[in-house]
Order: C-alpha cells, then structure tokens, then sequence
C-alpha cells in the first residue's frame, strides 16, 4: 500500500500516543480517519483538533475489551465508511508489579484490553476486509515486551507475546487474501502509559503509587517521542513490514535475546535488581 490518500484507516485508542500520533501521520498522507477510545473527553479534543485544521474525522467512544461494542463499531464504520483499508490494534495498557503481587482481577483485564482486544478487531473487521477485496492492511500494537522478558511486566510480556505470535501467523494466512499484517514492537515509550498505569508492588523505598511516579519520570527522560514511532508506523505499512521493532533499546534487548537467551537473562536479572534497590 504505497498510497494512502484517501484510504480509510480506522484506529482504536487514539485519543492520545501512539494512537493520536498514528492518526495525524496517516492525516498527513491523506488519509481518512475513524478513531475510537475508550476517553470519550480526550477523543472529543481529538476531533476538536483535526477539524481546526479542516480535517474530517469520525470517532466513537469504544471499549475495546467488550466484544459487543467492537462488533456494533465495526458495523458502523461499514455503514458509514464501505470499507476499511487500514486497520490499527492499538488500544492497550501497561501495568507493573511482581508476579506475587498481582491480583488475579487485573491479569483478567489486562489480557482484556490487550490481546482480547486485538483478537476481537481482527475477528469482526478482517473478514469483511476480505468479502471488500482490494486488499488492506492491519497493524497491531504490541511491544518490545512481545519479543523478549521483561521483569516486573509478567502479565504484560504474556499479553504482548500473545500479540505478536498472533500477528506473525495471521500475516501468513491473511497474504493469501491480499492483506498484510505488521505488528509493532516499540521500546520505551513517552506515553501517558505509565500516568494512568497500574503498579502493584512496592520496594523498600517506595509505595507502589511512587514507585509508578518514580517510573513515569524515568520514561519521560529516556523514552522516545511517539511521533517518531507513529511515522516508523506509516513506513511499515507502506513496506510491508512483518515485525517493526523501533528504538535503540528494543534493537538492544531484541538482538542479545536472539544471540543468548542465557546472556539476556542475566543482563535482566542485574538490572531490575539494581533498579529495585534504587527505586
């Protein structure tokens, strides 16, 4: 898909990051937009925003973990649009805490919101982008985490794994349909990911509510801009890209994973241990 004015792109969570970002680098190709989010506030100024600058864009107030409400929102992206030509997975959450400390609640709800609500995109808009023809293309989200441990983030390393195995293998079987499948595997971040984020441990010299501050300052100096990520989205889409891994740490993590699981672990089992006794 080297063209994309014109083509409709739907994205789920696009109220803010990633997804808000996606949506104004696709704009800038001449896209037209469909977003949807869970913030019904943060998508109104969304839509403020775009139409300032004499954008038609159409959103709806979506929860991504409701199966129905996806189903009712694919419905009416049809009616309203006819068809769909990119369609971006992009909702989800990132939640931290050891594993003894998770309540079996939230590994629900964050299996919910980020790899159900993946699953549940691809099962009610895929095949209608089939019955469309004229192929298509579909991104998910997932993360360095999808490729790799990362300690501390055991639910969320399950739920981005699951992203990325799933992505992988529908690639393979959507190619024979005409749509391609890029999954995104970003490294860190700056989001409000860690803002609205939930942490459930604590460490001797931090509460978990700290600990979370203490992070979301940690991502706001080092993390990259999601802009930058967004535009790294757009090139995939238009290459084709299988698997987009973007930022030096996720290169870093990725790489020595793939060279020795053993070195990997041992690099990580340090790390989080000296950020801990710090933290």
């Amino acid at each position: 898909m080297k063209d994309l004015k014109d083509k409709i792109v739907v994205i789920t969570g696009a109220a803010s990051g990633i997804g808000l970002e996606m949506a104004r680098a696709f704009a800038r190709e001449g896209a037209k937009l469909v977003l949807a989010d869970i913030n019904a506030a943060g998508l109104d100024d969304v839509k403020r925003d775009f139409e300032a600058l004499g954008r038609s864009v159409h959103t709806f107030v979506l929860d991504v973990t409701k199966k129905e409400q996806i189903k009712d929102f694919c419905d009416k992206v049809y009616e309203t649009m006819g068809r769909v030509d990119v369609l971006c997975n992009n909702a989800g959450v990132g939640w931290a805490g050891k594993f003894e400390d998770w309540p079996l609640d939230a590994w629900e709800q964050i299996i919910a919101i980020n790899l159900w609500s993946v699953i549940y995109g691809c099962h009610y808009f895929y095949p209608r982008m089939i019955k469309q023809g004229g192929g298509g293309h579909i991104v998910n989200t997932a993360s360095g985490a999808g490729l790799h441990p990362a300690p501390l983030l055991t639910a969320y390393c399950t739920t981005k794994h699951g992203v990325v195995g799933f992505s992988e293998t529908l690639r393979a079987e959507a190619a024979l349909n005409g749509i391609d499948v890029t999954c995104v595997c970003p490294g860190i971040v700056k989001t409000n990911i860690t803002v609205t984020g939930k942490v459930f441990s604590r460490t001797a010299n931090s509460t978990a509510d700290q600990l979370r501050e203490k992070l979301d300052a940690l991502y706001i100096k080092t993390a990259m801009k999601p802009d930058y990520v967004a535009e790294k989205i757009v090139k995939a889409v238009k290459k084709n890209t299988a698997v987009l891994r973007i930022g030096p740490d996720e290169f870093f993590n990725d790489n020595l994973h793939r060279i020795s699981r053993a070195a990997h672990s041992f690099v990580t089992q340090k790390t989080i241990k000296l950020a801990l006794d710090r933290l």
